[in-house]
Parts: structure tokens; sequence; C-alpha cells
């Protein structure tokens, strides 16, 4: 009876063992013929075995893993294949490919046969050692033949199994419920889950119930080999064979938490933090019912779970994970922490971060120099300062002690707010730190927090500091000094670093040379400029778009600074030859530079930004090169994303506009500028005052002005909402050229609208202030446009003689203009005709101020001039109540 169970278990474990491959076909064969003869052919056979392997070269290696590696190395070679037959220019890119995937394939396989090698080791010596004990007549006990059956089936050796069980009849032994758990724990401490899951199911056939640690065998055997061979479809096979498990055992006992956690150990490196947390959920509600269904999980689980998560850059699942284990009494670990801080700090949730911190503390658990250093970061990059200090005082209270990287980073803040009294003193306690020795970073963030604070000669006195301790200069440090001197507008200075590096042998890169440029674009060296960015093409260097920007930008600032210099040249006139005098805007042809650094970006195969566009077309716009800065215009409304026209090249193309007196095209672009969604400010409501003062627009000028105002008396067609116009307030430009354009009209009711606008700019505090009121008596005129002045004189004596009807006591009004030349466009804006004949008539603004006390009151007021004081002119008081304007 014994012999038949046993030949009845022989033929069940060969047919559900090798059903799928031809073993298990011989293995059917053999359990039909007497044992001699099983032992003939089965002999015969792995002769034929040996024979194959050595011609292989892999005979110590079971046929599992032959197969394995034999799909690895195909794999390596199909890749090697496929990187060989692409073209010339990816030969560095199939470089890439192989050296990256060489350890890859490497290390997998190293530790694939690190594992199989000591497994076959002590399957053929437990083979030999069972053979020769039962030729020798030993008796072998259960546990015994049960190991080396399970060796066995972790090798995948189903025809040794066969041998395995003869020898077990011999001795008289049958399978019992511990030959399965022998095998499930051999194929778990091997990493062959595939086999593990076949024995499970050899199990149940054999009417034997799987207990929660079989099934956990299994569940971890598959694991491992998911592990092994980096395939997710094991560990999924393993979860889904965890979601079967409720109701497997009959006393209702709960498969062990740490089949969980092998689970959700894949998880992690697979990065599926989603089935993480839904297992973890789903732990947590089977444990509320009772019998429980599943564990309770452990710190170990939520960790994992939070692991998972923070793989996944997922940081407020993972706050939120531990935030729950907490609740559930369990006091994580500081590595536990450490994951969540990191990951919020990489979110740069620095509020987050800093809970944590404070809950460390009331669980006692240990702070390490890691946490404070990622949160310290992290506030470093929100810009927060202050909370960044704060966490430096609370490192040396709580006995942590502080790095170079958590100096660093407190000096990344100061640099990025600006704080350079902050630096300087974060840098002195870096000096003063035991064990802490401040490194280049140090002193360039140091250097970065005085440029942002026009700090100029602070910065070169830190480096040259630098210099003194002998540290390693880098790009960064170089870049960084010479940025200082960019903004100190000290480009001399900055190209005496510049050449100082090349002697260091520190060779510039394009941040460098981009810092360079923009230093000598800052000190009006355009020329400079370019040929640096020439330099750069001889060195062959890739010149990127931030060092065409930086060139460009050099060009703008210099055409502005041209344009306002002709400007200011031809504003102060000397009356007599004012009609001599000419207007050339664009001397240097700066704009026709700015367009052919556009073109060569192209040619490089850049795309020109926002910046790039906005540059050129503030080149073009100095030159009232208005044609040219429309067709830019419309080639950033057609680009990408990235070159759509911004504020700054709408108002430069209106001023262009505006400047050759092209008021519709300047409107227009207005108007889209506001259908983009762009809302213009102060600078481009100028840019389309001028433009109707150029053309001699008053009433569009009027219109304009009582929009930004919000006082809507005109009907005509908004150019501006009232609710955007509200949120830009004018300034004394605005004013200017409002009154300006109203003065030139012929209609004599303008200067009516002229005193409402003069008197808005007084309640606004936008003239008239303080400085030109020495008393309410006299004011000082000095600077102002002959407009302007004239408006000016107006209000004064209209609101002196409303004053006097109040009953206050009059006194001789003194308005002080000058002697000099007239400045009769201080503001920023050309003359016309008419007010260069005006200027024939007149020497000065006090000759101008004499005039219109003639001509635009009634009665005429005489004033005079002190012998003492040439530079003023005085109206008797006896006259103002008497006056009138016209």
């Amino acid at each position: 009876m014994r012999r038949f169970s046993l030949n009845c278990s022989r033929l069940l474990l060969a047919f559900l063992f090798g059903s799928t491959c031809s073993r298990g076909m011989r293995a059917l064969q053999f359990s039909s013929l007497p044992s001699s003869s099983i032992r003939q052919h089965r002999f015969q056979w792995r002769l034929a075995q040996q024979g194959m392997s050595k011609e292989t070269g892999k005979q110590s290696l079971p046929s599992k893993t032959r197969r394995l590696l034999g799909k690895r190395e195909q794999y390596s070679k199909n890749r090697l294949n496929e990187a060989s037959n692409n073209d010339v220019p990816n030969e560095k890119k199939r470089k890439k490919s192989q050296y990256l995937d060489r350890p890859k394939i490497e290390k997998k396989d190293k530790k694939l046969k690190a594992s199989t090698f000591s497994m076959n080791n002590q399957f053929s010596e437990k083979m030999s050692e069972m053979v020769r004990r039962n030729n020798s007549g030993m008796n072998l006990t259960q546990s015994y033949c049960d190991s080396v059956l399970g060796l066995c089936v972790a090798a995948n050796e189903w025809d040794s199994v066969l041998e395995v069980m003869d020898v077990m009849k011999d001795q008289y032994l049958a399978q019992q419920r511990s030959s399965y758990r022998t095998c499930l724990q051999s194929c778990f401490e091997c990493g062959n889950g595939e086999a593990a899951e076949k024995i499970l199911n050899a199990m149940v056939a054999a009417q034997y119930i799987p207990d929660p640690i079989d099934l956990s065998l299994v569940v971890m055997a598959l694991c491992k080999q998911s592990d092994y061979e980096e395939e997710n479809r094991w560990w999924k096979r393993a979860l889904s064979l965890l979601g079967k498990t409720e109701n497997s055992s009959e006393e209702k006992k709960v498969v062990p938490v740490e089949a969980y956690d092998a689970v959700l150990s894949c998880m992690v490196k697979a990065k599926n933090w989603k089935p993480a947390v839904r297992l973890l959920h789903k732990m947590k509600q089977g444990i509320q019912v009772d019998p429980p269904l599943h564990p309770v999980p452990s710190l170990s689980t939520y960790r994992l779970v939070i692991e998972s998560c923070a793989a996944a850059n997922q940081a407020e699942q993972a706050f939120q994970t531990l935030t729950s284990a907490i609740k559930n009494g369990l006091k994580p670990t500081p590595y536990t922490f450490e994951l969540v801080i990191s990951a919020l700090s990489q979110k740069l949730q620095w509020r987050r971060a800093l809970q944590l911190l404070d809950t460390m503390d009331e669980l006692d658990v240990r702070k390490s120099t890691v946490i404070y250093n990622l949160i310290i970061s992290a506030c470093a990059k929100s810009g927060e300062l202050r909370a960044a200090q704060h966490l430096l005082r609370k490192m040396r209270k709580d006995g942590v002690k502080p790095d170079i990287f958590s100096f660093n980073s407190v000096l990344t803040a100061c640099a990025s707010s600006s704080r350079w009294k902050d630096a300087l003193t974060v840098l002195d306690q870096c000096h003063r730190e035991p064990g802490v020795e401040p490194d280049v970073i140090s002193y360039t963030n140091a250097i970065r927090a005085c440029t942002r604070g026009r700090k100029t000669s602070r910065a070169i006195a830190i480096f040259e500091t630098l210099q003194d301790r002998k540290l390693p200069l880098d790009n960064y440090a170089y870049a960084a000094i010479i940025d200082a001197c960019a903004k100190g507008r000290m480009w001399e200075r900055a190209l005496e670093f510049l050449e100082e590096m090349k002697k260091n042998g520190v060779e510039p890169n394009a941040v460098t040379y981009s810092s360079a440029i923009n230093a000598c674009g800052n000190g009006g060296q355009w020329q400079k400029s370019l040929e640096l960015l020439d330099e750069m093409k001889d060195k062959r260097m890739e010149v990127n778009l931030f060092s065409y920007n930086a060139a460009i930008t050099a060009l703008s600032k210099a055409s502005r600074r041209l344009a306002r210099r002709s400007t200011r040249d031809s504003h102060l006139l000397r009356l007599s030859d004012a009609h001599e005098q000419t207007f050339d805007f664009d001397e240097e042809q700066l704009w026709i530079k700015a367009l052919d650094l556009l073109e060569k970006m192209e040619l490089d195969g850049l795309e020109p930004d926002g910046f790039s566009y906005s540059a050129a077309i503030t080149c073009l716009g100095s030159g009232g090169r208005w044609e040219e800065a429309l067709d830019l215009i419309q080639r950033m409304q057609s680009g990408g994303p990235t070159s759509r026209p911004n504020k700054i090249a709408y108002t430069a193309a209106i001023s262009a506009c505006g400047r050759s007196g092209r008021h519709k095209e300047a409107s227009k672009l207005f108007l889209d500028m506001k259908e983009q969604g762009l809302r213009p400010d102060c600078v481009a409501y100028n840019a389309l005052f001028s433009a109707f003062r150029v053309a001699q627009m008053p009433q569009q000028s009027l219109q304009l002005w009582q929009e930004m105002t919000g006082k809507n008396s005109v009907k005509p067609r908004k150019i501006a909402s009232a609710k955007e116009a509200s949120a830009v307030s004018p300034d004394i430009i605005t004013v200017t050229n409002v009154i300006a354009s109203l003065a030139r009209s012929d209609d004599g009711a303008m200067m009516d609208y002229v005193d409402d606008v003069f008197d808005e700019a007084v309640k606004r505090g936008i003239i008239l202030g303080k400085d030109n009121l020495d008393s309410e008596f006299e004011i000082d005129l000095h600077g102002m446009s002959f407009p302007v002045a004239r408006a000016a004189v107006r209000y004064v004596l209209r609101e002196i003689k409303k004053s006097n009807h109040e009953g206050k006591e009059l006194e001789d009004v003194t308005f002080i203009t000058g002697v000099g030349r007239a400045e009769t466009g201080s503001h920023g804006f050309q003359f016309n005709e008419e007010e260069k004949q005006l200027g024939k008539q007149v020497k000065s603004l006090r000759d101008y101020v004499q005039e219109i006390l003639t001509t635009d009151f009634e009665p005429p007021i005489k004033s005079t001039v002190p012998k003492l004081a040439k530079g003023t002119v005085v109206v008797d008081k006896k006259v103002i109540p008497l006056l009138s304007a016209k």
C-alpha cells in the first residue's frame, strides 16, 4: 500500500511539475517502468545532458539559470546590433548606450549567478551524499530527504526529483506536508518563485491546505525572483496571490506582515506608489474585522510605502502616510523622517518640512545634520532667508553640528534675497565654526549677495580674500565677480578679471563670457561686447542664447543712451541757432547690428526668445525704425511660446512708431497688447502719448489722459478701459507729453483742458511738490518745459487769486526761472516747428514767462526782473486781484 501511494505521488509530482516541458513527459514515461529501468534511462539522459552542457560551457548551472542567462546575452547582443546599424552621427550615442547597459546586465547576472551557484553546489553535494548513504544501507530521515527534494525543486531539476523519490521509496518514506514546506523554503532561499507556485498547486492537489507560512514563502519567493530578474510580472503575481489569501486558512490566521513588506519592497524599486498606498489601505481595513483578514501594518510597512511615494516624487502622499503611522501609535525612525523631508524639500514645501521637524521633537526622534540641511536648502530655494537662519540657530541649540553645506545653503538664500549684510554675517559665522572652513562656494554666494545688493566694492573685496586663501577658483566664482562688475558699471575691471582667469588656467565658459559682454554693455562699450562674442566663436565655443541676448542687450542699452543724449542735446537749444539743429537719434546704426545678431542666432540653430526680440525692438524704437519693429512683432506673434511679444517688446514698438508720428500703428499695438492679456504700464502709456504728440493729435491725447485718470468726459472710442487705466498712475513724462500735445492745438479752448490736466497733476503730487515751492509765493519753474511752465504760471496765479478771495494776505509772486538756456524739452520729446519758431522770439525761460504773463492774462501783467536776482520774474501783488486767465 505504501509503495502504491509513493508511485501515485510520483505520478502526481511528475505531471504537475513537468507538464510544461518535455522533461515532464519523460517523467510520466519513467513512472511506468521498473525501478532499475528508470535508473538506467535516467542515467543515460543525464549523461547526454552533461555532454550538451560541456559543449555550451555551462554544465555548472541548472537549466532554469541557463535559459535566463541566454535571454540576457541575446538581449545584450540585440542592443549592440541595433547600435551598430545606426548612422555615423549616432556613434557617440551608441557608445553611451553600451556604457549604460553593460553594468546593469552584469549586475543582474552577477547577483543571479551568486545565488544559483550556491544553490547548485548544495544540490550536487546533497544528491551525491544521499545516493552514497542509500547505497551503503544507511537509514535516511524524513527531514533529510525533504531537504534534498527541496533543493531539486528549487534548482528546477525535475528529473532529480524522481531520483529522490526513488530513494525515499527504498527508505520506506513518503511525501508529507513537511516535504512541501521544505520545497517552498528552498524556493524562497534561491528566489525561484515560479517553482514555488508549482509546489503550491501540487500541495492543493494533494489535498493539503496551505497555511499562512506556506503562502508567505511563495509570495516572498516571487518577490525575490522579481528582484533578481527585475521584472514586474513576478511581484504582481505575488500581489495577486495576497488578494486570494483572505479565506485561505481554516483557523483564519493571516499571512505574516513580512510577505506584504516583500511586495512593497518590489513596488519601491518599480516606483509604483499607487498600488503600495492601496495595499496599505487594504491592510488597515482588514484589521478592523473579526477575525482580521490582514496583518497589522508594521513600521517597516509604512516605511516602504513612504519610500515608494518618495521614489515617485509624491511628497504629499508620503507626508500623509507618515502622519497616519504616527496616529497609529508608531514611532518612525530618523531615516523615515528623512525620506519624507527629502521629498517635501524637492517640492519646496518647507513649511510641511518644519512641521515634521517639530513632530520629531515631540516624539524625541534624533535629528541629523542631513535632515536640517534638506530643510535649509528648501528654504533657501524658496527665498525664505529668515526661516533658513532660524534653522541654523536651532541646529546649534539642538546639539546638531552644522557643516559647510548648512552654511552654503543659508548663503544661497542671502544671495537670492539680495541680503548682503546677512551674507557677510553668515560667512563670518562659518569662519568661526569649529571644524568648518568656507569653501569657494561660500565665497561665491557671498559675492552674489553683494552683487544683487549693488555693493560691487564689497564683492571685489570678498573675491580678493578668496584669492588670498589660495582656494581653487572656478568659472562660477569668476562669473560672479564679473557679474558684480557689470552691475557696478566697471567694465574695465570685468575685462581684467576675464584676462586673469585665462592666465590662471581657468577656461571661460559661456556664462562667464555673457557676464563680461553684459558688463561692457552696461558701460556703453557695445564694441567690446561684439568683440567678446566674436572671441567665443573664434574659440569654437558654443554661443548659447544667453550670450547672444547679452550682446543684443548691450546694443539696446547703448541705443537708449544715444537716443537720450541726442534728445537732450536737441532740447538744450540756444534759441539763436535752434533752426540749425538736427535730430539724428541712431548715428551708430545700432539697430542694424541688432538685426544681424538675430540672423546669426537663427543660422546657429538658436530660436530667439522674447528677451532677444524685445532688446532688438528697443534698438529699433530708439532709432525710430517703426516698420522693422512691426515686422519683429509679427514674427514674435507667429513664433513659439517662448517668443511671444511681451510688455517690453510692445512698448518699444509703440515708441518706435511714436518717434515717427505713426499714431495709428501705435494705437493698434496698444490694443493688441491688451488683447494678449498684457496690462500696459506707465512706460507704454507714455510711448502712446508721445506718438499722439508728435502726430499733433491733441484730442486723442486728451481722451487717453481722461481714461487714464478716470475722468471720461470725451465720448470717442476708448483706447483703455477705466479699470485698466486706474491701475496705472501718470508721471511727469505723461503730464509733459499731454500738455505739450494740447498746447499745440489751434483750438483756444484746449487751454482750459491744459489747466485741467495740470490741476489733476498737482492733486496727484506729480508736479509742484514741496521741492518746487520755497513758499506759497515763490515757485521754481527751472527745468520745466515751456508748455508745462506756462501751465504752472496760470495755475499758481489762479490759486493765489482764489486764496485772496478767502481773506488771505497777498505777497509779491516770484517765479524762479534761471538765466541760462531754455530747457524746452527736458522730459524726453522733440520740438516741432512751432516751438522752434517760439525759440527764435525768446532767449530764455525767463523771457518766455514774461511773455505769457502779457499774452495769457487780462489785463496783461507787467513783471519785473530784480537786479540782484536776474534768474527770477516778480509779479506785483497789487495786480493779482484784477487778473483773469484767457
